[in-house]
């Protein structure tokens, strides 16, 4: 069962219902993360914003849009590009809402040149699980007074409130902007040679068969190195399951080592420090945990059938206890997504 409330006040009525009544609510956009956390974690009943994607405020010249929650990422793509910007963090095509892609803190293959998603979310409107309207940020500058509640919110996974409303800083497109790939078994040291020698790139991937690279800017300057063709983005890593292992960059070689004895398809963004690894079992998800854990890292199952999900979390992390009080102070009836994050909350 779905309802879908055309705005913003209305998505806080339902909340404050859903409350008062104690019956739990998953909060919906795309759906393209709906294989994430505990899998008793999402309600039969969906809170969709499918009907709140609506383009509230765009000022090119300040490189900064307001949008609705609910707005499809293409749909926000094309508005940009219109003026000949875009949005860098996430990619396009899958049907996800830009409210769903800062809920599941779902940066893009690019990280290394733009940054974390949530360093792009300037100002946020939450939709609190006891039916608040809570404002937080600015619309040109990000604004830190008290507790930073768009990083907050952003990887929140609809267990605090529903954003209802985002104004997100843009980037000018790029001249230029290309992918590369060079085959071969080399491809940990060669990843690390183009770091050292290459000038803020796009992306720097290896994978057990290649290294993959991202080039942007002008023209003369986005030219295959020596070894490598042309080539589209790397696929996502192979297996039923996905799980997103992430260190410190320093140690990332020591993961991606790690991984490869264990011959498993990945897909590690140097510089970075995250690794998306394909698996079939639950044995290969703890020993890629155990492998991220040694490196003072964490593994978590990112997308992956029920049956997958027993522990998709792995250990408490240090800040549960605050997570518990946060998600008191924001949702007291627990009303949204109960027992789909860390700890059960």
């Amino acid at each position: 069962m779905s309802e879908a409330p055309p705005s913003r006040s209305e998505v806080a009525e339902k909340l404050a219902e859903a409350s008062a009544a104690g019956s739990p609510l998953s909060p919906r956009g795309g759906g393209t993360h709906s294989r994430v956390g505990h899998p008793g974690g999402r309600p039969a009943e969906f809170l969709s914003t499918a009907r709140l994607d609506g383009l509230i405020d765009y000022t090119p010249q300040d490189l900064t849009i307001t949008v609705e929650g609910g707005m499809p990422v293409d749909r926000l793509s094309d508005i940009a590009a219109d003026q000949g910007q875009f949005w860098p963090q996430v990619g396009a095509g899958n049907g996800a809402s830009v409210g769903g892609v800062l809920a599941s803190a779902a940066s893009g293959l690019s990280r290394l040149r733009f940054g974390p998603i949530r360093d792009s979310l300037l100002q946020v409107v939450v939709a609190t699980g006891d039916g608040r309207l809570v404002t937080a940020g600015g619309r040109t500058v990000k604004g830190v007074s008290g507790y930073d509640l768009p990083r907050l919110m952003t990887g929140s996974f609809g267990s605090l409130g529903v954003i209802v409303e985002a104004t997100l800083k843009l980037w000018p497109r790029p001249p230029a902007r290309q992918w590369y790939v060079r085959p071969g078994a080399d491809a940990l040291a060669g990843g690390r040679a183009l770091l050292r020698e290459l000038y803020r790139p796009g992306a720097v991937i290896v994978t057990p068969e290649a290294t993959h690279l991202e080039l942007v800017g002008q023209p003369e300057d986005v030219v295959a190195p020596q070894g490598f063709l042309p080539a589209d983005p790397p696929d996502r890593p192979t297996g039923d399951a996905l799980v997103r292992a992430a260190v410190s960059p320093a140690r990332l070689p020591e993961l991606i080592q790690a991984l490869g004895a264990l011959e498993l398809s990945f897909a590690a963004q140097l510089g970075v420090g995250t690794c998306a690894v394909g698996v079939e079992s639950a044995h290969q998800i703890q020993k890629v945990r155990e492998h991220a854990l040694a490196l003072a890292g964490h593994a978590v199952v990112e997308d992956a059938p029920a049956e997958l999900r027993r522990d998709p979390w792995g250990p408490p992390p240090p800040g549960l206890r605050i997570m518990r009080r946060l998600k008191a102070a924001f949702d007291p009836a627990g009303v949204l997504n109960p027992g789909l994050m860390p700890g059960g909350i």
